[in-house]
């Protein structure tokens, strides 16, 4: 039974791997193919029991899974060319260095376990008792070459078919639109190009899909044809990939096999071929009528892929989608999940040992209401961007070992003389050094960087995720293999961060006013800026303890801003995207629309700065009701950021969907005191006007005393005196006081039994022996003060106001804070007494509300 490809969850661990030539040989210790040399391979395997180490090996490049019709049919395994390697040790634990082989060729083994009982699925892919299943090793070119897989993909396009009903409208029917042009089919051939591109870059030039393109002209049907069918719409052949209904998910269509031969012939059956494709593509761009618009629209869909589970029946692995989308990301998205039931097929088809499935998700196991577990027992998700971003992470986690262990495709050796690991020129291959202006006579074209890793610094993405015929110029930032500093900050690619951005990686630690006016951002420095298709846009970030803030600033025709911001440094896709978050922005509107994640308060204000640019200030609030939340500096903050243009043009800021993540920036000094500082509480506004003794006063512990009229608190366990029965959401405590040191004010919620100092809202002046005034929130302490005790009559002021809290002595604002739990209600306001600061308390007063 085939797998849809949606369900074959695959994962890594572990970061990317450094990709090289085949100037030494690749060693991978801790997989089943220990070391790849030119001349030999060494193998690491298990047995259920002992047995002696034995092994068979072939040359070739047809596997004996390969579908063949009955008489054509060959046992590759019987063969005189079929050689056995043994080692008479009876042991369960095998090493076998496997040699005298030729170089850049591939190989097939099968490995002997005489306690094996071979699966249905085992035996289908080569095993046969004492034998297990069949792999396959390429060898290390010869000196002066490198080995790579060339993997054939069969491509068909299907450029002109028409849902022929919505052309039979009440009004009439529609006259045909025109043929798709050769040069919109030529555009629809360049975006294979640029996933094979992407593809062959990201695994190290180690694997060049191939897709070759066969185009069917034909006017082709979608969906039923009418009983009064227009004659010019009569009798024209339904489309293979039409699949009985109007739309079916994902893909939109059917999948069929196709006959290279005889490409126009739909077909079920199985294609005998003799160098036989792993896997195709059907893509048919159909159109149908919109009688709102009164015009011709493609068809979008996402897409559906079978894996190649189905090879040794005949049936390749196969992609289908329609053609109204970004048809390089449907063929990239699309054929990596055929890309990844390679790993299943070739590699161990285990966590680390797979090519990581492209739907990313955490390893977690959550037990759930119910009783059940919600589980994903193999990681896909890591420090990684949306789309594209997921995907080239995932495939520079798997090594040049690893690819020279694919079971599909072709064994081939490419020139490349210096042997830096980029074939020299070779027009056939997607990128070589002649296309990428680097010295085919030089490993190390600008003196420092392996021109492998030079070609690696980019993605090679081209663009934003939209339509392809709205979609701009390729965008993918590409290194400059003839400078040691790319992006020109200074910094020599071998040690920049961010070799192709000239920004620093840091989020400065400031306040910003959110109110659209870009004049207090004049001094922070870029963190990214983009100058394409008309656009000028730049983007700047800082922090301070409570919020995070952004400036965007466009000049241009722009429509739309589109963020995502990664608080946490993890990749977007944590579990429940913890710490991301997306924010929409269109050009005048004033709310910022949220895509996911519950955000807090944020706040967003357009306006226009000094040389008539639109300006975007926003800011996230540190915790309270959002998922931020940090303290000081440190923190990772990853941003994404892109502009949609009037005519519906997606530009990017970075490349295309690859976080920039900065730090937090550690701040020095105090934060400036924001505005909306509270004013003393008066004695006439005040809820409650207390002096010592009075009964509404009442006493938590032990310590405090009253003596002359005053509260006197002696050392020993925390003490407080407080006002009781509240319910109030904001609220001032005023206190005219005494004390050596250690002078705390608290509020509680309901529910808290302590009303000591380390409980709920707690505002000290002079703690730890007179050096400290702070705040202790929850058991965080925030702020720091300027003012101690002194000698004599003082009076200090706790308020929580507009999500805030405040505390003021003798007239003086000393702190303020945000509060974490604005809505939280308070039902007790008081003096704590505590260790042996000699407290004298004068006179309190309480406003509630």
């Amino acid at each position: 039974m085939l797998h849809i490809i949606a369900s074959l969850a695959m994962a890594s661990i572990g970061g990317p791997t450094m990709h090289a030539s085949d100037a030494a040989p690749l060693i991978d210790p801790m997989r089943p193919v220990t070391e790849i040399a030119r001349t030999s391979f060494t193998l690491q395997y298990f047995t259920q029991t002992p047995c002696a180490t034995e092994v068979q090996i072939r040359q070739s490049d047809i596997p004996m899974s390969a579908w063949r019709p009955d008489g054509k049919k060959i046992d590759w395994w019987a063969g005189k060319d079929v050689r056995l390697v043994k080692r008479d040790n009876k042991t369960t634990l095998h090493e076998l260095k496997i040699d005298g082989l030729q170089p850049g060729k591939r190989y097939y083994y099968r490995i002997s376990d005489p306690g094996a009982n071979p699966t249905k699925v085992e035996s289908d892919w080569g095993a046969k008792k004492p034998w297990r299943r069949e792999f396959a090793v390429s060898t290390l070119a010869p000196k002066g070459q490198k080995t790579i897989i060339h993997v054939p993909v069969k491509v068909l396009l299907m450029p002109n078919v028409i849902n022929v009903e919505s052309a039979h409208t009440a009004d009439g029917v529609i006259p045909l639109p025109p043929k798709m042009t050769a040069a919109q089919i030529e555009r629809i051939k360049e975006e294979y190009k640029i996933a094979s591109q992407f593809y062959w870059v990201n695994n190290g030039m180690r694997v060049w899909v191939d897709f070759q393109i066969q185009v069917d002209e034909r006017w082709q049907r979608w969906g039923s044809e009418p009983k009064s069918v227009d004659a010019a719409y009569k009798n024209w052949p339904v489309c293979r990939s039409w699949p009985g209904v109007d739309y079916a998910g994902p893909g939109g269509g059917d999948f069929t096999i196709v006959d290279t031969k005889n490409p126009l012939k739909t077909n079920k059956e199985p294609v005998f071929e003799e160098k036989p494709f792993a896997g195709q593509v059907e893509q048919a761009f159909t159109r149908r009528w919109n009688d709102k618009t009164k015009k011709w629209d493609y068809y979008g869909s996402g897409g559906g892929t079978f894996g190649i589970d189905g090879l040794p029946s005949g049936v390749p692995g196969r992609s289908q989608y329609l053609g109204g989308s970004d048809s390089a990301w449907l063929a990239t998205h699309e054929y990596h999940h055929q890309m990844e039931s390679w790993g299943a097929f070739s590699l161990s088809d285990r966590e680390d040992e797979r090519i990581v499935f492209d739907h990313p998700d955490e390893r977690r196991r959550i037990l759930k209401a119910d009783g059940t577990y919600d589980e994903v027992t193999w990681g896909t998700a890591f420090l990684s961007g949306d789309h594209w971003d997921c995907i080239e992470t995932a495939d520079r986690m798997v090594s040049d070992a690893q690819w020279l262990r694919m079971y599909v495709g072709y064994t081939m050796t490419v020139k490349d003389a210096e042997m830096d690991g980029v074939p020299d020129n070779d027009p056939r291959l997607p990128l070589d050094e002649k296309r990428f202006g680097s010295d085919p006579a030089k490993a190390k074209t600008d003196g420092q960087m392996n021109d492998l890793q030079k070609a690696m610094l980019s993605t090679w993405v081209p663009a934003v995720l939209q339509y392809t015929f709205d979609k701009p110029t390729f965008q993918a930032i590409k290194p400059n293999p003839n400078s040691i500093d790319t992006d020109g900050d200074g910094e020599p690619d071998t040690d920049d961060p961010y070799p192709l951005y000239p920004w620093k990686p840091f989020v400065w630690p400031m306040t910003a006013a959110v109110d659209g006016d870009d004049s207090e951002w004049k001094d922070v420095p870029l963190s990214g800026e983009m100058k394409e298709g008309g656009l000028r846009a730049t983007f700047k970030q800082c922090h301070n303890d409570e919020a995070y803030y952004a400036a965007i600033k466009v000049n241009g025709p722009w429509k739309r801003v589109q963020i995502t911001l990664d608080g946490e440094g993890k990749g977007v896709f944590t579990h429940g995207r913890t710490g991301v978050y997306y924010i929409t922005i269109d050009n005048g509107d004033p709310v910022a629309k949220v895509r996911e994640g519950k955000i807090g308060k944020l706040i967003m204000k357009q306006g226009k700065s000094a040389d008539g640019s639109d300006v975007i200030e926003l800011t996230i609030p540190n915790r309270g009701d959002g998922q931020w939340y940090w303290y000081r500096g440190g923190r990772p903050v990853g941003v994404f950021l892109d502009i949609t243009d009037e005519k519906n043009a997606q530009w990017s800021m970075y490349e295309p969907y690859k976080m920039f993540y900065s730090i937090m920036l550690e701040p020095t000094g105090r934060w400036p005191m924001p505005p909306g500082t509270p004013a003393e509480l008066k004695a006439a506004e005040a809820t409650y006007n207390l002096k010592p003794g009075d009964p509404q006063l009442k006493i938590w512990g032990k310590g405090w005393n009253l003596v002359d009229g005053k509260y006197r608190y002696s050392p020993g366990e925390d003490s407080c005196i407080y006002v009781g029965d509240l319910a109030a959401k904001e609220w001032d405590i005023w206190v005219s006081f005494e004390a050596d040191f250690d002078a705390v004010l608290g509020a509680f919620v309901p529910g808290t039994k302590l009303m000591d100092a380390g409980q709920d809202y707690i505002a000290f002046l002079g703690g730890y022996n007179n050096t400290v005034t702070r705040f202790r929130i929850f058991g965080r302490e925030e702020s720091d003060g300027d003012v101690m005790l002194t000698p004599g009559k003082h009076w200090m002021q706790f308020t929580r106001r507009d999500g805030r809290v405040w505390f003021l002595v003798d007239g003086k604002t000393v702190m303020t804070s945000v509060d974490p739990l604005p809505e939280k209600l308070v039902d007790r306001i008081g003096v704590i007494g505590c260790g042996d600061g000699k407290q004298v308390i004068h006179e309190i007063r309480v406003r509630a509300k």
